[in-house]
């Protein structure tokens, strides 16, 4: 992975090991060129987590316009509980990672 933009991960860096979310931004990439498959492979919850992201984040603004206030949106329950059983499912990803699942942990760069 190279390109004027080119990061890395600070967690990965710190702790050496991928973070929870480690690969969700290269799959953003890969799923803004329609390679489904390859997003997947960076993270197997791409197809979901990044698609609810910029669901809210474009909700959020748009309240924003509309309203002047930002966290309209959550400040509803399901939108909590959405946000919170995806963080706990990266979470669980993440550790089945560690034991082989999914290809093993994520190797970028």
């Amino acid at each position: 992975m190279g390109g004027f933009f080119h990061w890395s991960c600070p967690i990965r860096l710190l702790a050496h090991h991928p973070c929870p979310t480690c690969g969700l931004s290269t799959a953003a990439r890969e799923m803004l060129h329609l390679h489904f498959a390859a997003a997947t492979r960076l993270n197997p919850l791409a197809c979901v987590v990044l698609p609810f992201v910029a669901l809210l984040a474009g909700a959020e603004l748009g309240g924003f316009v509309v309203t002047g206030k930002l966290g309209w949106l959550l400040d509803r329950r399901p939108v909590r509980l959405a946000g919170l059983a995806l963080c706990v499912a990266l979470f669980a990803v993440w550790v089945a990672r560690f034991f082989g699942a999914f290809g093993g942990p994520l190797r970028i760069g």
